[in-house]
């Protein structure tokens, strides 16, 4: 009953900058809310209900309210909370081995006298621990790929604190401009109209149709300009090129060149026209050129676009309020049937449920050490923690899928036939006696049932759609 408000206890008081708003550390400071934090550990089922408590008075002052009020009001309710890292806790700290405990201590006293209530009572205690794990799991199935697409952790108090360092870090990470690509004034424009360099005309002035080529260029051809080249021009050929001097031997380092910070050379763009392509013997061609200024060059050659190779990762929407009860209701039959398989297992053959868990647990174990990014010490415990897990139920916490589908096809079956396998063998090799084993063995197979049918409801129907985020 302790584990999930000790294990949050351990993860906040830990690191107090992640999980102290600005308002603790203005008002309370350091030994208050260090003193609270305990006082939450003793008292946890007091802050427990205070949460939704508040929630409860939210929802109904947003039905009331309408416009922008009503929104605020939702934003407030959707606002991080510390205690929600409590609730998921809770769910694989204190209800799963609940769930398990119990329907083990449900056949262990049948043979004892027990009052009506008190049965319907215990048999309660099961569904709500099922339907705390199926809650959390239904919440967690996708979090990664939802995480990509915008999705929060409920409990992420450091966000704004995050959210303005990754500022920072933009303005730091801005890319190269070169001084020149600054726009120019206008009195220096002027300056520089004033002095800009002028290219003659080419063209035969015994020629008659000179005057015709001139109207053609000043008319048809506006955009056509010719842009100063900023790159130096190649050496002749008959030049003789000195190889740099061979560096001496065990001498390898080489002084990197720092990165020019100046746009890419311009493409050339002189047009050289064939006045009579027709017969190019009967007249001679004419070369029809405009003269540019350094200013007007300058802002041509920064204002071209080099290409940008672009990144792209697959996220994924968050899932609406049908699509949530459909995979709560396929989350709850799942582990429903798991759980009652397991501990009416464990009844007849405790050594053989034992070898059966631990090869699954070493299954999943592989699939998140070879799927994992790195193997720190925190990367370790977390798989260790996510393998217990996904004894139960599978999560995308942590670790994304790589292949979602495939992976969630390949658990499911494999859990299936665990539950098939176990509830099969106690049923038709264990001495068994009371009506309780033959009615948890159809309500397994009925549960695995439905199970099937409202996934198969929930992929075809309300699954959320796929989004392609772009990152440069």
């Amino acid at each position: 009953m302790y584990s999930p408000a000790i294990a949050y206890f351990v993860l906040t008081v830990s690191r107090p900058d992640w999980w102290m708003t600005e308002d603790d550390k203005l008002t309370k400071g350091i030994v208050m809310w260090f003193l609270l934090q305990l006082c939450q550990l003793i008292a946890f089922p007091l802050f427990a209900l205070y949460r939704y408590a508040g929630l409860i008075v939210l929802a109904i002052d947003a039905i009331v309210l309408t416009g922008e009020e009503r929104t605020k009001t939702l934003n407030v309710a959707s606002k991080p909370a510390a205690i929600e890292l409590y609730f998921f806790l809770q769910a694989w700290f204190q209800a799963a081995p609940q769930a398990i405990f119990q329907t083990h201590l449900l056949f262990r006293v049948q043979k004892v006298d027990r009052a009506h209530q008190s049965v319907v009572i215990h048999i309660l205690c099961v569904v709500v621990s099922v339907v705390v794990l199926a809650i959390q799991t239904m919440s967690f199935q996708r979090f990664e790929s939802q995480r990509i697409n915008g999705r929060k952790l409920p409990w992420a108090m450091w966000l704004k604190k995050h959210r303005d360092q990754e500022l920072e870090d933009l303005e730091e990470k801005k890319p190269l401009q070169s001084s020149s690509a600054t726009p120019i004034p206008k009195e220096d424009a002027i300056e520089t109209e004033q002095i800009a360099v002028e290219i003659d005309i080419v063209a035969l002035p015994e020629a008659p149709q000179s005057k015709e080529v001139r109207k053609l260029s000043d008319q048809s051809l506006p955009d056509l300009k010719r842009q100063i080249s900023q790159t130096p021009p190649l050496p002749p050929r008959n030049a003789h090129l000195m190889p740099p001097p061979t560096p001496l031997r065990g001498v390898t380092s080489v002084t990197p060149l720092p990165v020019p910070e100046m746009p890419a050379p311009p493409r050339p763009d002189s047009i050289a026209w064939n006045l009579d392509a027709e017969e190019p013997e009967s007249a001679n061609p004419g070369f029809v050129t405009r003269s540019v200024s350094i200013a007007e060059s300058t802002h041509r050659t920064h204002s071209l676009r080099l290409p940008q190779r672009k990144y792209s990762t697959k996220g994924l929407e968050e899932d609406d309020p049908v699509g949530r009860f459909m995979a709560f209701l396929w989350w709850f039959l799942f582990i429903l049937s798991r759980i009652l398989s397991i501990a009416v297992f464990y009844e007849f053959y405790p050594e053989i449920l034992g070898i059966v868990i631990a090869v699954h647990y070493a299954l999943m174990l592989a699939y998140l050490f070879y799927y994992s990014k790195d193997y720190e010490v925190t990367t370790v415990c977390i798989n260790l923690w996510l393998g217990l897990v996904y004894i139960f139920s599978v999560i995308e916490y942590k670790i994304k899928f790589k292949y979602p589908d495939k992976w969630l096809l390949g658990y499911y079956t494999l859990v299936m036939l665990q539950n098939t396998f176990l509830s099969i063998v106690y049923y038709f090799y264990a001495n068994w006696e009371s009506f309780w084993y033959m009615y948890i063995f159809f309500i397994t197979l009925g549960s695995m049932g439905l199970c099937i049918l409202s996934t198969t409801v929930y992929f075809v129907l309300f699954k959320p759609k796929t989004r392609r985020i772009y990152s440069s």
